[in-house]
């Protein structure tokens, strides 16, 4: 059950780093026409001895509220890049997906840091995809597009994640350099029985593909709304359909069982 922060004190969370009590579970990304596994996204769970398990919707902006966030991303990245390798054993094109805060994009030495992880992994740039989800504006949008062209220069992947809701926007499309735009969960799990729905997924699909940027439909549940995004044109899905989000060895046990697992 997860808890909230309620009555806790506001050292929780930097203890919590300490006691090694967060840590990343990988929700997997596949193609959509084959069933192969392309990637995996790192979710930072907090599992607390005293207060249960913490949702993220409460301690990733508590962790921004009290300038950790950064430190949770250089946590999270670490077990990523850790876990991307593990993965590439058994299927060499995976790719991992971490989310970073926009206010993380300020930070002029956000794209050598980034070298250098992937550097002590023994991973190419192409292996990891930053993901940026708008959940606050960007306030400075020149830094940010500073930042993310050098992530694009170097081979890394960014991605605009939760596409269509909250902050993310037309706008972010046009000023800031996206190789990968996420449909929301919220217009993809229902776009098989929604008509507004699947009139979102189409358009955004559409605009993608005019402005040549991989997508991503997150939130697939069920075989038929699969079967519409593969109509759509949509190459990559993500949802409970494939997988929750796991330990790296959950996955490597589905890719390795060729009656329920992944089309390696």
């Amino acid at each position: 059950m997860c808890r909230g922060l309620s009555g806790a004190p506001r050292s929780a969370l930097r203890q919590a780093l300490a006691d090694g009590e967060i840590s990343a579970v990988f929700q997997p990304k596949v193609a959509l026409n084959t069933g192969a596994l392309i990637g995996v996204e790192a979710l930072a769970r907090w599992n607390s001895q005293s207060l249960g398990a913490v949702s993220p919707d409460t301690f990733i902006p508590l962790a921004e509220q009290e300038g950790l966030i950064g430190d949770v991303t250089t946590l999270i990245l670490g077990q990523a890049l850790a876990a991307c390798q593990e993965l590439r054993r058994h299927a060499p094109c995976v790719t991992v997906s971490v989310n970073f805060a926009p206010s993380l994009l300020g930070d002029s030495c956000l794209p050598t840091q980034l070298d250098q992880a992937l550097r002590r992994a023994g991973l190419p740039p192409s292996a990891l995809v930053a993901e940026i989800t708008e959940n606050q504006p960007i306030a400075d949008i020149a830094g940010a597009a500073a930042t993310l062209g050098a992530l694009r220069a170097r081979g890394i992947n960014c991605a605009i994640d939760d596409f269509g809701t909250g902050h993310s926007s037309l706008l972010s499309l046009l000023r800031l350099p996206f190789s990968e735009l996420k449909i929301d969960r919220a217009f993809v799990t229902h776009c098989a029985t929604d008509r507004d729905a699947e009139i979102i997924v189409r358009a955004t699909l559409g605009l993608a593909r005019e402005m040549d940027l991989h997508v991503v439909a997150e939130g697939i549940e069920t075989p038929d709304a699969e079967t519409m995004l593969i109509a759509l044109g949509c190459a990559t899905g993500q949802g409970f359909r494939y997988g929750h989000a796991v330990l790296p060895a959950a996955i490597i046990a589905q890719l390795q069982d060729r009656t329920t697992g992944f089309n390696a």
